[in-house]
């Protein structure tokens, strides 16, 4: 497989403030092949997490020397920013804490220098299994003016992976790190931090035998629990290293974005964030019955089924029996992994959407959007119209809707079946459900909503028949341009500037706009108004895909 991866809140004592309070399918459309520059995909229940309320932090007094209630932590200056790398926020989930809440790390004694980032969180690349259950782990840029002046808003991202794959140390050809904090933290002024959280089976398994454990008798979106307790941490923490905890803002991407939707819709989140930002994800999560489905198969294939005692069996299991015991592997043409968030009438007490729906979710100003090509690497250079056939007619058994997908779809409109059936794809599972969520939410809240469309293509020659690529949009938002193999321009490079200043003003004060970027008008469902983010020409259009998405609307409900 080509890959330019290598691999890789609430009530709390006087600490807390209270703040202000789709894709659209589960038909998958097959692709016959997968070569992705990122392992991120669009994408179960969880007790409350147990994470130990410590004193407040000091004032930062030492530049580059963060002393948090936990310990002291001695970053490293890289330009203009201070890099602190791999500070635990939980405890290692390993033994008896295995499939539980998270709960406090053991404090360090003598000054720590934070300068390696934590293993990976288990999970399988290629067949091999790589990574350390010691992996719940933050790291900070801090911009140098903030360490001892005025504290900057925080910019908390999430990394994708389907929740079965991905970390926050991903690497580029050429091994430079793609999450890489320090040029968005140089050009947004803000601090960045970077999360690690449970994945695959050890992140999201919900089974019958783990509810007794679980303090709401739910068990499972454990992944999701780590996320939540490294919010609480950099609440508690972050002004150690010259953050603003009253100005939080979220943002991730594919899976990322999930999980981002599902602390939307989660009151454990309450209060944890400003702000939120969803690149290439939807707002999805299984029933209760999917995610126990998983369980109970899993544990059937590592043989602990029919143990007096299943989940004391399933903690005697090495890792790597465990992730072989039901393979998950992240796709983004391919089936969504059978782990990630859940509805567990706790943490998740329903679907997202209909969480946001029904008012009930966490009402902050928030960007939504998606990459015009999505699936453009994930679709064979070879692919033809037998090929698009073929996948209709494995995914549409009626006619009716096959010949209409055929007319909205045609070779002819895009100039090849190849970039067709990319198009279909893309809208089917990026696209379009970024359209419903602006909707959904814009319906559903006061705080504004916003929409983007990335659309540039890189001008590098190997680049253009990827289009617009599932993530593509993260080598401008870090800064990552110089990857083996591109060649980037001065827009480019402009570009990337400015969505750092874009997404940097939405921390800061929850609208992206302003100074010398471009207007971005909130967004309105009758005009379908967004951002298009192309090099040269960011400019602001009504309508993406809009007869495309009005079918899949029908089509999709339909079927469901």
């Amino acid at each position: 497989m080509q890959r330019l991866i290598s691999v890789d809140k609430t009530g709390r004592s006087s600490l807390v403030r209270i703040k202000r309070m789709g894709c659209l399918t589960s038909r998958i459309i097959p692709v016959v092949t997968f070569t992705a520059l990122f392992i991120a995909a669009c994408g179960g229940g969880g007790g409350s997490t147990n994470v130990t309320v410590l004193s407040p932090v000091p004032p930062v007094t030492t530049p580059g020397l963060a002393r948090t209630s936990c310990g002291d932590y001695q970053g490293v200056e890289a330009a203009n920013t201070w890099r602190f790398l791999g500070i635990r926020y939980a405890a290692p989930p390993v033994g008896v804490l295995r499939w539980r809440a998270p709960t406090a790390p053991t404090c360090p004694t003598t000054v720590v220098a934070a300068t390696d980032y934590a293993p990976i969180c288990p999970q399988t690349v290629n067949g091999v299994v790589s990574g350390n259950e010691d992996c719940l782990a933050v790291n900070i840029w801090t911009p140098r003016a903030a360490f001892g002046g005025t504290r900057a808003p925080i910019m908390l991202f999430i990394h994708g992976g389907g929740n079965v794959q991905g970390s926050a140390r991903e690497e580029v050809e050429g091994g430079r790190v793609l999450y890489d904090g320090r040029a968005l933290a140089e050009i947004s002024g803000n601090v960045v931090v970077t999360v690690q959280y449970r994945l695959g089976a050890l992140g999201w398994l919900v089974h019958p035998a783990l509810d007794s454990e679980a303090a709401d008798a739910r068990a499972g979106n454990y992944g999701l629990e780590d996320l939540i307790a490294a919010l609480r941490w950099v609440e508690r923490e972050i002004g150690a290293f010259g953050g603003n905890r009253d100005r939080v803002m979220v943002f991730g991407e594919s899976a990322g974005a999930v999980n981002i939707c599902a602390l939307l819709a989660s009151p454990a989140a309450a209060g944890l964030f400003d702000a939120a930002i969803m690149q290439s994800g939807g707002c999805i999560a299984d029933t209760r019955e999917e995610a126990l489905s998983s369980g109970v198969t899993l544990a059937r294939n590592a043989g602990c089924a029919s143990a007096s005692d299943v989940i004391a069996c399933l903690r005697s299991r090495s890792v790597a029996e465990i992730l072989a015991a039901l393979p998950a592997v992240a796709s983004v043409g391919g089936p969504i992994p059978p782990f990630g968030p859940s509805v567990d009438d706790s943490l998740l007490p329903m679907s997202p959407l209909a969480q946001i729906r029904a008012a009930a979710h966490n009402r902050v100003p928030t960007i939504v959007g998606a990459n015009g090509d999505e699936l453009g690497r994930s679709v064979p250079l070879t692919f033809t119209q037998r090929d698009f056939d073929a996948a209709l007619l494995a995914a549409f058994p009626s006619s009716t809707v096959r010949t209409q997908i055929a007319a909205l779809y045609s070779a002819a409109e895009f100039g090849s079946a190849r970039r067709a059936y990319i198009a279909l794809t893309s809208d089917i599972r990026f696209v379009c459900p970024a359209r419903t969520i602006a909707r959904t939410l814009a319906a559903a809240q006061t705080p504004l909503v916003f929409r983007y469309h990335f659309t540039e293509v890189p001008d590098a020659t190997e680049s253009q028949p990827f289009g617009a690529f599932h993530g593509l949009e993260l080598l401008y938002l870090f800064g990552v341009l110089d990857v083996r193999g591109y060649r980037p321009t001065v827009a480019e490079f402009a570009l990337a500037t400015d969505m750092q200043r874009y997404w940097g003003n939405v921390a800061a004060g929850g609208q992206p706009g302003g100074g010398a970027l471009s207007l971005w008008t909130p967004y309105q469902t009758a005009r379908d108004n967004h951002l298009v983010l192309e090099a040269g020409a960011v400019r602001e259009q009504d309508g993406v895909n809009t007869a495309r998405c009005n079918f899949w609307d029908v089509s999709l409900r339909r079927t469901e």
